[in-house]
């Protein structure tokens, strides 16, 4: 089955260069004498005459002389089927475009029709100082449902995107559109340039970046991955390149995407997308902190199964561990936020290629899924300087649904430190009691000494220790917690699967009543060994009374 993705053979796509072949249709549109044109850049125009006229894009690679390279057309195709393609290896001599051995796809029946011509003269009419104008036309794609009879006529302007020279920060951001048959594709570039999503049933991951200094394009890479049944080009590469649209405020609000498989069998994409609307971080001349207890939910892509209410923490120096609730575990996204692009004049936070989320339904006992994404914004409601609202996503590679989860959170309530509380070691010198989640049913019970010292023990006979250092600053109500970790208990009834684990580090929090006394402890950690291997812990204890 093809795919509606415009997917085509490519029987000369890695040398084009070489592809024999040609046309005697159409009118040689001989060297004029002039200046030399340079073709290179983004091109929009039309193909066809009449009712038959359709719109056109595409690029033309300048190659090493600026005379031309390769090109790519994607020419609208009637109906609503999507967009046919023209591709191959040109060169301008003087003002004479030349292009021999051009493939013309069809997406309306997914034929090809190959050897074709491509003629036409390239003018500079010096409103832009450059290259401005292609005339010409190009063979007749016989035995396709393009097939006209006659030569196409091609009329081709320098397109104003030329004028968005690439970067990191443009490109960023989430992009979709839809195939055929009602197919759809998302795909999401993080400031790093790392692209992840999904392009019809099969996963995509790769990179998005500027192609070269001046230039309008970035040079794109995706594998794709999945089972055979729904995508078809598990395990290939495609590589190739992609130009941003613009509104009138100079926001980028639309892509367009056109590549060509590196690896496995000979497909193409075009993609024509639209952006997720920008989220506008205005300075502030005070920033806001992240750390704090957070509560509040997520919000999962259509289709998704999972927990949605979540509660965490972030510490100050932005180690984050959010949680949800289940009766059987807890679902955890972790990572270590950064102030995005270290600029001190914003409130936005990304993680930095280390964020982790747990998801407790897949495999027998859960997948630990690396490469998050998390981004997010803070607000401050009341104009305080105090935080009162932090929203945005987390992504990455694998995720279900292919589409970033939401998260919005607030200041937590059930953690807030009372008014004129100071958090100290001493406050919270006592034994905790948690029973079940977390532990696979376990019973874990932890005591905290007043030198910080953690210790405790599990149902499934485990011992527990750790350390628990001082408060983290005035008016949080936050504790690291260092060389968290799990030992064989010699009287226990049963091995500790959990002693193979790594050491972990986290954050402590106290839970208060009504009346500012602590009633309990809740502990976040998190820990990789050298060897790759994960683990985490959600501790939410309540305290014991001394008999």
């Amino acid at each position: 089955m093809r795919s509606q993705y415009f997917w085509f053979p490519l029987a000369c796509a890695a040398l084009l260069a070489s592809c024999g072949g040609g046309s005697s249709d159409g009118e040689d549109v001989g060297p004029a004498p002039g200046v030399q044109q340079y073709p290179g850049g983004v091109w929009e125009g039309t193909a066809g005459t009449g009712a038959a006229q359709r719109q056109v894009v595409g690029y033309i690679d300048p190659g090493p002389q600026g005379t031309g390279g390769e090109f790519y057309l994607a020419r609208e195709a009637p109906g609503a089927a999507g967009f046919d393609a023209l591709y191959g290896r040109l060169n301008v001599s003087v003002t004479s475009v030349l292009a021999t051995g051009v493939t013309y796809f069809s997406v309306q029946d997914g034929k090809f029709a190959t050897g074709l011509t491509l003629r036409g003269t390239a003018s500079n009419s010096g409103k832009i100082g450059r290259t401005d104008a292609i005339s010409g036309n190009y063979s007749d794609p016989v035995q396709t449902a393009a097939a006209s009879g006659a030569t196409v006529p091609l009329k081709l302007a320098y397109s104003s995107l030329n004028f968005h020279t690439a970067s990191a920060s443009l490109i960023e951001g989430t992009y979709r559109g839809t195939g055929l048959f009602g197919g759809g594709w998302v795909l999401t570039v993080t400031p790093q340039g790392q692209l992840s999503g999904r392009i019809g049933g099969c996963l995509a991951t790769g990179s998005a970046t500027p192609r070269a200094a001046g230039s309008p394009l970035y040079s794109l890479t995706i594998n794709l991955s999945g089972d055979t049944t729904s995508c078809g080009a598990t395990g290939t590469q495609q590589s190739g390149i992609a130009v941003l649209r613009f509104d009138a405020a100079g926001v980028p609000n639309g892509i367009w995407a056109f590549t060509r498989n590196a690896t496995g069998t000979d497909n193409t994409y075009t993609l024509n997308g639209i952006a997720d609307p920008r989220t506008t971080v205005p300075p502030s001349a005070t920033p806001l902190s992240v750390a704090g207890n957070w509560q509040g939910s997520f919000t999962l892509p259509s289709g998704v199964i999972g927990d949605t209410t979540v509660w965490g923490s972030v510490l100050p120096d932005g180690g984050l561990f959010f949680y949800t609730n289940s009766s059987l575990d807890h679902n955890a996204l972790y990572g270590r936020l950064i102030r995005y692009q270290n600029n001190a004049t914003n409130n936005r936070f990304v993680t930095a290629n280390d964020g982790v989320f747990f998801n407790r339904l897949l495999g027998n006992t859960g997948t630990y899924n690396e490469a998050v994404l998390i981004d997010g914004t803070l607000q401050s409601s009341n104009g305080s300087g105090n935080a009162s609202l932090f929203s945005g996503s987390f992504s990455y590679p694998t995720q279900p649904g292919g589409f970033p989860t939401r998260f919005s959170v607030t200041p937590d309530p059930l953690y807030a430190l009372p008014a004129g509380k100071v958090a100290t070691t001493a406050m919270i010198v006592g034994t905790y009691k948690m029973a079940g989640t977390g532990f696979g049913g376990d019973t874990t019970t932890l005591k905290v000494f007043a030198d910080g010292a953690i210790t405790g023990l599990t149902t499934s006979g485990c011992e527990v220790a750790g350390k628990l250092l001082g408060e983290l600053g005035s008016g949080l109500n936050l504790y690291r917690v260092e060389a968290f970790g799990y030992l064989k208990s010699p009287n226990g009834p049963v091995t500790c699967g959990l002693a193979s684990g790594p050491p972990q580090s986290g954050s402590a929090s106290a839970q208060f009543d009504a009346n500012g006394n602590v009633i309990g402890l809740r502990i976040l950690t998190a820990g990789l060994s050298v060897a790759g291997t994960r683990a985490r812990t959600v501790f939410v204890g309540a305290k014991q009374v001394t008999p």
